[in-house]
């Protein structure tokens, strides 16, 4: 790791630099279509920099998974979609609704996650952090490493930003509307899918509507066990855009997620844990609802001005109901926003400059209801609310030169926030950040083909409501002596939390190297090999940590009412420092015959306030995807391939010791799968894969079960229009 005098020369130096960058005399300058004609032909990231640029250029690790892609996986969930993505991990197990991603090790809010832009930012302590089917998805862009100079807050491991599908994704060339049935069946949990969606595109108006259901039971792992699990899915998505001028254009959106899920309070936990509570199977009916406005003024006379304006509201609840007690728990978060951005084009000598400014502003509001309290509040779930502002400024610069080409991405954002809760009247939280980031890739002059790059970032995510201001009960243990006869069980003491509401934010420090290498016409006129390598190092400060407690108040043990009894406290404190590193590399090979891609992941951390290894960390893992086309048949054939390495996760003793908390068996787990495209049925497509056909049992992450056995899924779907 890089000493910490050295990440502050660094810092002061980005922002520095960053400052002086404004101060160039510039010059407007059409870009060159030619340039905007091949960038088509690459793989494009937007969220990687906020305006276009080619995935291999780009100074940095980005994966971008279009919908061709996602529709040949047949995916049932966001996690079957991202599996071989380097970097990115699900925790929680294998049911959807607690599912939790991780990036580089970091995880929970460490992780922004934008739905056409509007943030997702659901919490909960064993629930997923967002509900999105992949059936409505058109993209998937994975950003990996500290963004928090473009969106501030939450982007501290990367970005996990999906596109919906639009009009564009479906039309064929020449049509005007279609329409398209899908339906497909997967026998690991015995789901089944409909789908219907309608499109057109009708002169100056561009729209498209689709609803679809998922239903699902009981999923079958490769133990051979069933885990609990029963989805009822409804989703729906309409979407549509109208050009006013050839300037103008504005859109709008609304999807919905609903589920009625029938599994244990714990969604992240497994049946037979011996807790009467998590054991408990409960109805939770999930509501996700993103509503989207956006407009887009970018006249083509004016290189100065390309500004866009997005304003979203983002409401997801979560409603528990236990028959046995009988209760009803809600946990209801909002989320309202707004983003406006403006991207200038000119030069500033021979750099053609991307100089974008911009600055948003969102607020999240939670409520937590339970109808078995006097008062209606839901422990463990604030009521609160936090509001963000930020504003930010990058110059995206291509410098041509003798030595080569140059690209140059220096940035930063300003961001400030505040939060409340009326659990701690007048205990206001608020704070503010600078974020820095320069990033800079190279292409010798003679050797495009070669292109080296490095950046170094600083993040930071501020403390969410429920970790300031946590009260209630966090758990329940037998009380150490009282026993009540009339129910055949000790009495139970709670274990509480207690609100901290001096947190500050989390914050790291990041530097990545890597190259990147970029053939073309290697064994015909019409392949490609692009493949890009890098390491990181990161410096973690203030990492927020619950710190639980459990030791048992003297009250227990006084007669003869052996009261008042607790089990301890819980409470959130800035107590973590960590370090992480790891490698991560992506290969893609193209051509008319054969599809290859390839990506392997190492990461190590640790926990320096103790010595232990950090809790999200995972195995060292390499996935292949291979693939052959049959264009006689318009067909495509393939396996893939995930071998992940042995694994064990170390924490402190308390003693300067180690135990093995968490040890896992090295896996391999091989796929198959087919793509078919008939000529005699115009519109028919129909995809197939057999997943872990060797029946491997086995843990991607600890979550107390395995993954799902042997299983086979279909889709199909049949597109028509004119």
């Amino acid at each position: 790791m890089l000493p910490r005098p050295l990440f502050r020369s660094l810092r002061c130096v980005l922002i520095a630099t960053t400052a002086a960058s404004g101060t160039f005399a510039v010059h407007a300058q059409n870009q060159d279509d030619a340039d905007d004609a091949e960038m088509r032909h690459d793989t494009v990231t937007v969220y990687g920099t906020s305006n276009p640029l080619p995935v291999f250029d780009y100074p940095g690790q980005v994966t971008v998974i279009d919908r061709d892609a996602l529709e040949t996986l047949a995916p049932s969930t966001i996690s079957d979609a991202l599996r071989d993505v380097p970097g990115v991990n699900f925790s929680g197990g294998p049911r959807r609704t607690g599912e939790l991603p991780s990036i580089r090790g970091l995880s929970g809010q460490n992780v922004l996650i934008l739905l056409d832009g509007a943030r997702q930012s659901f919490t909960s302590a064993h629930d997923g952090r967002f509900f999105v089917d992949p059936e409505l998805i058109g993209a998937a862009e994975v950003v990996r490493g500290p963004a928090s100079a473009l969106y501030g807050s939450g982007a501290v491991g990367g970005v996990l930003a999906f596109e919906s599908v639009d009009a564009a994704d479906l039309l064929r060339d020449g049509e005007t509307w279609g329409a398209r049935a899908r339906v497909g069946y997967q026998s690991a949990n015995e789901e089944a899918l409909a789908s219907i969606t309608a499109f057109t595109q009708q002169g100056k108006f561009d729209g498209i509507a689709s609803f679809g259901i998922r239903d699902s039971g009981d999923i079958e792992l490769g133990s051979g066990a069933p885990l609990p699990s029963d989805d009822d899915i409804q989703t729906a998505l309409i979407k549509g855009s109208y050009v006013f001028t050839d300037a103008l254009t504005i859109e709008g959106s609304w999807q919905r997620f609903t589920n009625t899920a029938i599994e244990p309070n714990n969604g992240q936990g497994v049946a037979g844990t011996g807790d009467g509570v998590l054991d408990r199977e409960v109805e939770k009916d999930i509501t996700t609802d993103t509503f989207r406005l956006g407009v887009n003024y970018d006249p083509e006379d004016n290189d100065w001005v390309d500004t866009g304006f997005t304003a979203y509201q983002t409401s997801s609840d979560v409603d528990e109901f236990d028959a046995s007690v009988p209760r009803t728990t809600i946990r209801d978060i909002e989320t309202t926003g707004f983003s406006l951005r403006n991207a200038s084009r000119f030069t500033i000598g021979s750099a053609e400059t991307t100089l974008t400014l911009g600055g948003d502003w969102y607020k999240d509001e939670q409520t937590g209801t339970d109808d078995q309290t006097t008062d209606g509040t839901r422990g463990g779930v604030p009521n609160g609310e936090s509001e963000f502002m930020g504003v930010f400024a990058q110059i995206e610069s291509i410098v041509e030169t003798p030595a080569g080409q140059f690209v140059v991405i220096p940035g930063i954002r300003f961001d400030e926030f505040d939060s409340s809760s009326s659990i701690a009247p007048g205990e206001e939280n608020s704070d503010n950040a600078v974020s820095p980031r320069i990033a800079a890739s190279f292409a010798p002059q003679g050797a495009e083909w070669l292109r080296l790059f490095g950046s170094y970032s600083e993040g930071f995510r501020a403390p969410s409501i429920n970790e300031l201001y946590l009260d209630g009960v966090h758990f329940q243990i037998p009380h150490p002596v009282l026993f009540n006869p009339a129910i055949g069980s000790f009495v139970f003491a709670p274990n509480t939390f207690i609100p901290n509401p001096d947190l500050v934010p989390e914050e790291t420090q990041t530097i990545e190297l890597g190259t990147g290498f970029d053939f073309k016409n290697i064994f015909d006129p019409s392949d490609r090999l692009q493949a890009k390598v890098s390491y990181f190092e990161t410096e973690a400060d203030e990492l927020i940590n619950l710190s639980v407690n459990v030791a048992p108040s003297a009250g227990c043990f006084i007669p003869p009412t052996f009261q008042p009894c607790n089990f301890g406290t819980s409470e959130s404190a800035n107590v973590d420092r960590a370090e992480l590193e790891g490698w991560e590399g992506e290969l893609q090979y193209d051509s008319d015959r054969f599809v290859a891609r390839a990506s392997f992941s190492t990461i190590e951390g640790t926990d320096l306030s103790d010595g232990s290894d950090l809790g999200s960390l995972t195995p060292d893992r390499i996935a292949l995807d291979l693939g052959v086309k049959v264009p006689e048949f318009n067909a495509l054939i393939g396996t893939r391939i995930q071998h992940a390495a042995d694994f064990e996760q170390r924490v402190s003793d308390g003693a300067g010791g180690f135990s093995i908390q968490d040890e896992r068996d090295a896996y391999t787990v091989v796929d198959l799968y087919a793509t078919w495209r008939p000529d005699r049925i115009e519109g028919l497509r129909l995809d197939v894969g057999v997943e872990n056909i060797f029946d491997e049992n086995y843990e991607r992450v600890f979550a107390g079960v395995s993954q799902p056995g042997t299983y086979f899924k279909v889709a199909s779907s049949y597109l028509f229009g004119q």
